[in-house]
């Protein structure tokens, strides 16, 4: 008998080296994979870093640098391949964050932190376990209708992990532009009685309904303090407002095989010309929906009815090995309200005219209203695109000057 559990024994020891070594062999092989993908789904030239001057450098040694480079520009900045980790790209204006602890005991005794010294107190702060989410409906409002902010709270040991109920709710909403927040018009009704916005009375998730006013531009946040599990909570949740119309997107959307390259024609009305920023992303229709690519669209547009390309790099799609139809989905547009946009800052590199200090007031993004509707493709094959690599002046130029650092290295 004892023999055989020795020998069971040493079985199950055995199998759990055997998992350790399987994972420690396949750790950097995942680890490098997500590398990968981060490198390729980037539209920046992977592996650079800011030095202390502000100035983009080269983080690798120039030989590893330059073959980053190589398998990054097979495809162009504005289209790249997308993965199922990139949730900022596949769901653009989601504003979900972790829940924050709520103190059961605030910390006491501190004194001020110096330098780099953490502040030191007498006795810790201590954490209750319900913990609390504050969370607005998307990261953007448009316009001046009503915004929802979502407030719920929860603890493993109270109400069996369900959400608890909440009272002595106060709130307050402010802007904040560079650093000076102005106190905004307050949350127009607040509860959990399923009107004004909240969807459901008595399920202890409550409801903030914000109406922006034709002053709310910018970074917003809503500030609440209430309490719940016993004890009292402060908390802030943030989003950006656009109160006004910049433009919107029209009926219409087309897409065809040009050259290899997948376009997709975006009708759009521009209210206030200017430089704009347009994004979406390409997903399989059918099967799991797997993501394909991103394409984005860079440049200065007149007020009117004007159409948007969004080129869908051939080789990319190519490279997916995953055919169509395809969705086009996350179509959204933002306008560059800085002083000094790309066009402008490009014109005078190209005259050699220096731009002075530039006085500006106002947020340096607008918004629009992305699109509800998803487009769908016509039904290509990936084999129909095109497998040639993005060529262009500036990639000539980069890798020339990575070759000649190599050179120089060796």
């Amino acid at each position: 008998m004892k023999l055989q559990k020795r020998f069971i024994a040493s079985i199950v020891i055995g199998l759990v080296l055997l998992v350790g070594i399987v994972y420690l062999l396949m750790s950097p092989s995942k680890q490098s994979r997500e590398q990968r993908e981060r490198d390729q789904a980037s539209g920046a030239e992977p592996g650079m870093r800011m030095d202390d001057s502000g100035q983009l450098v080269i983080a690798d040694d120039p030989v590893t640098h330059l073959e980053r480079y190589k398998k990054w520009a097979q495809y162009p900045p504005t289209s790249r391949p997308l993965f199922t980790g990139q949730v900022d790209l596949l769901d653009p204006y989601n504003a979900e964050k972790p829940p924050i602890g709520v103190l059961q005991s605030p910390a006491q005794g501190c004194e001020p932190s110096t330098g780099t010294e953490a502040m030191k107190c007498a006795k810790a702060a201590v954490l209750s376990d319900v913990q609390c989410s504050l969370t607005p409906e998307r990261y953007i409002s448009i316009g001046a209708k009503d915004f929802r902010v979502f407030l719920s709270c929860s603890s493993p040991k109270q109400n069996e992990g369900k959400p608890l109920a909440i009272d002595s709710i106060e709130s307050k909403v402010y802007r904040q532009v560079y650093r000076k927040i102005t106190p905004s018009l307050p949350a127009i009704a607040s509860g959990d009685d399923g009107q004004n916005g909240d969807q459901k009375a008595g399920d202890h998730i409550y409801t903030f309904t914000v109406r922006p006013t034709g002053q709310d531009w910018g970074d917003m946040f809503l500030e609440t303090t209430f309490k719940v599990g016993g004890f009292v909570h402060n908390q802030r949740a943030n989003w950006f407002s656009t109160p006004h119309k910049i433009a919107e997107f029209q009926q219409g959307i087309r897409d065809a095989n040009r050259n290899g390259q997948l376009v997709v024609s975006v009708p759009v009305n521009v209210v206030k010309a200017g430089y704009y920023k347009f994004d979406a992303n390409l997903l399989q229709q059918e099967g799991d929906k797997a993501p394909v690519a991103s394409a984005t669209f860079e440049g200065d547009l007149q007020a009117g009815n004007q159409t948007v390309e969004l080129v869908f790099f051939g080789k990319v799609i190519k490279d997916s090995k995953l055919d169509g139809p395809y969705v086009v989905r996350n179509i959204r547009g933002m306008r560059n309200n800085s002083p000094v946009t790309p066009s402008i800052l490009k014109a005078a590199l190209l005259s050699g005219r220096q731009i002075g200090a530039q006085q500006h007031t106002e947020p340096l993004q607008e918004y629009m209203e992305p699109i509800a509707v998803e487009h769908v493709t016509d039904r290509y094959k990936a084999s129909e695109f095109s497998s040639d690599e993005w060529q262009s002046e500036e990639k000539e130029r980069r890798m020339k000057y990575l070759e000649g650092l190599v050179k120089e290295g060796n």
